[in-house]
């Protein structure tokens, strides 16, 4: 019931409208779409023309060109002013595009547009709305063989046949192939036009559920993106509309190529060849110069030859060479092939090894777990158009991209004289390992990666601060795979001389009153308790599985008894902490412990005197005091006292309170002093009189510092 009135208020609405079109389009996800806006009189010809959603047309586009198309993300629109018409392309269209829009004139007219994405139609719905088409029209095609995208690969000067499904309902209707390019579609051939087996492309139809397109005679200019679509007539035959149901993706290549390469001394590069689809079962090889070939008689599995390595990958029909430690001698031409029956297909491989001393060496990283890091790569600009790359090591040391699952989380900076940064975001325990970064260079047969700096990562945990006589907990992760094995806590690295064990998952907990410990296989989780925490507890946790997988985390003590301090501005003060290890001192400023020996040291045993701050020691009497000169209300905060020995840290908190009224206090008994002075010159003969100015000073003196401590310690 609901449907039908639906169909009844939607046919009333076009029959209603007089002028006005009964405008509706549908496509489906993945798809593509072009129509035509009727304008409302012949001479509506004036610029501003427009496709939007909304008044400030963020979805859609607006554009005063005319005789040219105007782009604005994947919605197109061409006025040609020559017609009564303008068109509009959408590309890859989305269930969100789903919607109520408005085309039409900045100044005249408009109509409403009503674009369905993904919905079925009934028939009797689908015949109520052909009925409109003389005041608009309807582009209809339900989701079957619809919003598909495939990628063909083909070699210069053969031919290539596919198909392309539709829907029953389109069986009479004529089907046409376009060509994405400047325009940004150019109509190739249509059903309705004569085929000869002499034309390069030609277009058969079935006329049960799909359609054949044959290209001949493939050459390069040929590659590109093409579109298979069907087309609807209005009450004007001269207003089409196309909805566009597949999507081809044409690769071509040449059999035999040649293409340069760009790599540099002691460093590596990652070539990956391609092949066609039909090649993938077939034997790969590597030769350089005249030698002999090196065939790769594995698939999906790496094979070496001496520096060289290679890896045949049968599902996606490459052939990967990895080369590491280049220097001089390894420069010559790599021809990189498939062995055929009539003859061998190749692309040669002239690489380039280049001396270099501006690269920036080996370095170490670390990530705390849950942040992020930046590793600073060398971008050569010589190589032209290139992008940016990052790869990790595998247990052959050969350098793999990160998989695709995991690449959103790899960003790059702009680049910048030669120089980018790679982002690693939301860090994991996975992640630690050997990182290069490089150039990576694409053409059509080959994608070459040059490295030029390699980093070393290490991860740790968020480090844990726990206080005296108080509980901490420590979180181990682990992978997946280890789920079924022992865990160990041990302060100290595990499996190591000098580590301490702490607890293991299969012990029991009973003869260790102050530890606990749970493991959680669901959530790949080993928690250790702490409870009664002491200043020795502080330290580097190591959690490890076997000793193939080891991470550690910091374990800081606060001490219970915290230091308060209260001086007044311009003056000084003097802040004395006790300390256990004869080692580091350290003296911040944070409201964190952990952030604060990071980012907020002021001075320390390595640096004693840093501006207005120095640092003395009293080993015998085990303190060490820290004295701020002319002090600003903006030196209040939080401090920390903190000794460091092996990475290991105890901390004391210091609260500092910096105030404006003692100076005016100060000031007051200097006047008093001072008047005391001069009266007792003056009137050195007139006691009496002496006392009695003495004791009026005092009595101000008292009464206005009186006021003074009420408006600054108010009760």
């Amino acid at each position: 019931m609901r449907a039908a009135i639906i169909i009844f208020i939607f046919i009333t609405l076009c029959l209603i409208s007089g002028q006005e079109l009964c405008f509706s389009v549908f496509g489906c996800a993945g798809g593509s779409l072009m129509f035509k806006c009727l304008y409302k009189n012949q001479n509506d010809q004036h610029k501003g023309k427009y496709f939007c959603r909304d008044r400030n047309c963020k979805v859609g586009i607006s554009s005063k060109l005319q005789n040219r198309w105007d782009y604005n993300g994947r919605f197109v629109l061409y006025d040609d002013e020559n017609s009564r018409f303008f068109t509009v392309f959408i590309k890859n269209l989305s269930r969100e595009d789903h919607g109520k829009y408005t085309c039409g004139n900045t100044q005249k007219w408009k109509h409403d547009v009503d674009l369905e994405v993904n919905r079925g139609m009934c028939d009797t719905l689908y015949f109520l709305l052909y009925q409109c088409m003389s005041q608009g029209f309807v582009v209809s095609f339900s989701e079957s063989g619809c919003g598909t995208s495939v990628i063909l690969d083909e070699y210069v000067g053969e031919t290539i046949s596919f198909h392309c499904e539709y829907d029953d309902k389109f069986k009479s209707h004529t089907k046409v192939f376009y060509r994405l390019k400047e325009g940004p579609v150019h109509v190739l051939n249509s059903s309705q036009s004569s085929q000869s087996s002499e034309e390069k492309i030609i277009l058969s139809d079935s006329r049960e559920d799909h359609f054949n397109v044959t290209i001949r005679d493939i050459s390069a200019d040929d590659g590109g993106v093409y579109l298979c679509g069907v087309e609807r007539y209005g009450s004007d035959p001269s207003i089409t509309h196309i909805s566009f149901i597949k999507e081809i993706q044409l690769n071509v290549y040449s059999r035999n190529a040649s293409v340069q390469v760009q790599a540099y001394s002691s460093k590596s590069v990652f070539i990956t060849c391609k092949f066609l689809q039909e090649f993938r079962k077939k034997k790969k090889f590597i030769q350089k110069d005249s030698s002999q070939k090196i065939i790769v008689d594995e698939q999906n599995q790496w094979v070496r030859h001496d520096k060289v390595h290679m890896y045949d990958d049968s599902s996606e029909g490459l052939l990967k060479v990895f080369i590491s430690d280049l220097t001089a001698a390894d420069e010559g031409t790599y021809r990189c092939g498939v062995n055929i029956a009539d003859d061998d297909l190749f692309t040669d491989v002239t690489l380039t090894v280049n001396q270099v001393d501006h690269f920036r060496a080996s370095s170490k990283a670390s990530a705390v777990i849950g942040e992020s890091v930046n590793l600073t790569c060398d971008f050569p600009e010589k190589h032209g158009e290139t992008f940016k790359h990052i790869c990790r090591e595998n247990e052959q040391k050969i350098c793999e991209s990160i998989s695709s699952s995991e690449q959103k989380r790899f960003e790059f900076s702009v680049s910048s004289a030669g120089v980018f940064t790679a982002i690693i975001s939301n860090v994991s325990e996975r992640d630690a390992g050997v990182y290069w970064c490089g150039a990576e260079t694409r053409d059509t047969h080959l994608t070459s990666v040059s490295l030029t700096n390699q980093h070393h990562l290490t991860v740790t945990m968020p480090p844990v601060v726990g206080r005296e006589g108080d509980s901490s907990e420590i979180k181990c992760p682990y992978n997946a795979k280890h789920s079924r094995e022992v865990k160990h806590l041990c302060k100290g690295k595990c499996f190591t001389e000098d580590a301490q064990n702490i607890i293991r998952s299969d012990e029991s907990h009973e003869n260790k009153t102050k530890i606990s410990a749970k493991d959680e296989p669901k959530l790949n989780l080993f928690t250790v308790t702490l409870s009664e925490l002491r200043a020795e507890d502080a330290g580097i946790y190591w959690c490890a599985v076997r000793d193939e997988f080891n991470l550690h985390t910091e374990l800081m003590i606060v001490m219970k008894d915290a230091v308060t301090r209260e001086a007044s501005v311009g003056g000084s003060v003097s802040i004395s902490c006790k300390f256990i290890r004869n080692h580091m001192r350290i003296f911040c400023r944070g409201d964190q412990p952990n952030i604060c020996v990071r980012d907020g040291v002021r001075v320390s045993s390595n640096k004693r005197t840093n501006g207005r701050f120095s640092l003395t020691d009293e080993t015998s009497a085990g303190v060490f005091t820290v004295n701020i000169t002319d002090l600003t209300e903006e030196d209040s905060g939080k401090y920390w006292c903190a000794e460091e020995s092996s990475g290991s840290y105890i901390f004391t908190e210091v609260h500092l309170h910096v105030i404006r009224g003692k100076i005016l206090i100060k000031l007051m008994i200097t006047i008093v002093f001072c008047l005391k002075i001069i009266i007792a010159i003056i009137c050195l003969d007139c006691c009496n009189l002496r006392n009695v100015f003495l004791n009026l000073f005092t009595i101000i003196a008292l009464s206005i510092t009186q006021r003074q401590i009420s408006s600054n310690f108010p009760v």
